[in-house]
């Protein structure tokens, strides 16, 4: 665990911002296997109670399929890289600034991975995740086939960023920095200090911008770029939720 991060949290005044995957769950080989553990799913609530509505999880994944691993549990969220936002749990989901990725550049796509086995196509409407965690051994060769097919598209709007054994193709508008900066601008996260916890180089943005707001960044398993000290693993990021929670419910003397 980072060393006195709990002791520089003011719980009146903090924000928390979450990644999903790798960060507060561990990895699995498909992402529809992820599911959160009753004892994750009670910290999160408490947490989320505790900072009185100030915590979102910002992941990769759609907002639908977070609510899926966390369920029944509901949070403010941003998903598919700042292309979702749900600014409160009974709010809906804003998605008027994100387009769709074209069907030329999706059928591009597809044809690659079809190309080399164990990898597949996770379809998320507004963005692709091809995963190779199964075809490690390709993984140079898948990165370079799908430049070329982007390329090839002409879909400027479109980005690839390589991930843990995952390429993900978004758009070039939408990140998870943006998706900090959103939520900084309303109730309950307005005026306080934001704190960003995540794993992978998508999560850079969001380190960036919280740093902006005079925040703090947390990496989970090793450095990013722009992270202030690092959990070992997803493990010691729970292990330090339930602390946030323990102390806060703890009478003070």
């Amino acid at each position: 665990m980072p060393p006195n991060i709990s002791d520089r949290l003011d719980m009146d005044m903090a924000v928390l911002f979450i990644d999903l995957d790798g960060t507060i769950i561990d990895i699995q080989s498909r992402p529809e296997l992820a599911k959160a553990t009753p004892f994750l799913l009670a910290t999160l609530g408490r947490l989320h109670q505790a900072l009185g509505g100030a915590m979102a999880i910002v992941t990769g994944r759609r907002i639908e399929d977070l609510d899926r691993v966390l369920a029944p549990l509901v949070l403010p969220a941003s998903g598919i890289h700042g292309a979702q936002i749900r600014r409160a749990p009974a709010a809906p989901i804003d998605e008027s600034g994100a387009i769709d990725v074209p069907l030329t550049l999706a059928d591009a796509v597809r044809a690659v991975v079809a190309g080399h086995p164990g990898a597949f196509v996770e379809d998320k409407g507004r963005a692709l995740a091809v995963h190779w965690r199964a075809s490690v051994e390709r993984a140079e060769s898948i990165g370079a086939e799908l430049i070329a097919a982007l390329e090839a598209s002409d879909t400027p709007d479109f980005v690839i960023l390589r991930g843990h054994c995952v390429f993900e193709i978004k758009s070039a508008n939408a990140n998870k920095g943006e998706a900090v900066r959103a939520f900084m601008q309303f109730a309950p996260f307005a005026g306080r200090t934001p704190i960003f916890v995540g794993d992978d180089v998508t999560d850079i943005s969001g380190f960036r911008a919280v740093k902006d707001f005079g925040g703090l960044a947390y990496s989970v398993g090793h450095r990013l770029e722009g992270a202030d000290a690092v959990f070992e693993d997803p493990s010691a990021v729970r292990a330090w939720l339930a602390d946030l929670v323990d102390r806060q419910a703890a009478p003070h003397p």
